[in-house]
């Protein structure tokens, strides 16, 4: 009898552990890189504003599905699954004064990172010309 419940609770625990080892694998095959190389960047999203703006700091205009313009100096990485890019935003002193177009901007100069959802990007443009 002894034996038996011994061989039940190892079971159990044998599927327990089984269960937790599977949850974890998940987790760890649903993390997301980020790239910072241009090049390996515009094999995941080729669009062409990839490479230019991960190479060149400029000033650029990320028009989001909902009308927003995010002002952005340059694209920093894009995650290995094409849905995030880490950008280096603009400030409002670096934009130029049109009235028509509100941007999002960093609220200072030490506070320009941010995260966009590349899904969420309808349209890129330069603000600036050479």
């Amino acid at each position: 009898m002894l034996e038996t419940v011994l061989s039940i609770i190892g079971a159990v625990t044998g599927l327990a552990s089984l269960w937790l080892s599977n949850e974890q694998w998940k987790k760890v095959k649903s993390k997301i890189g980020m790239l910072s190389n241009a090049g390996k960047a515009a094999e995941i999203l080729p669009a062409w504003y990839t490479s230019r703006m991960m190479q060149d700091q400029w000033y650029f205009g990320l028009v989001t599905t909902d009308g927003h313009t995010i002002a952005i100096g340059r694209i920093s990485a894009i995650s290995d699954d094409g849905k995030w890019m880490d950008v280096e935003l603009l400030t409002s002193d670096e934009v130029p004064d049109d009235r028509g177009t509100k941007f999002i901007t960093a609220v200072a100069d030490d506070r320009r990172s941010a995260s966009i959802q590349i899904e969420k990007i309808v349209m890129a443009y330069e603000i600036i010309t050479s």
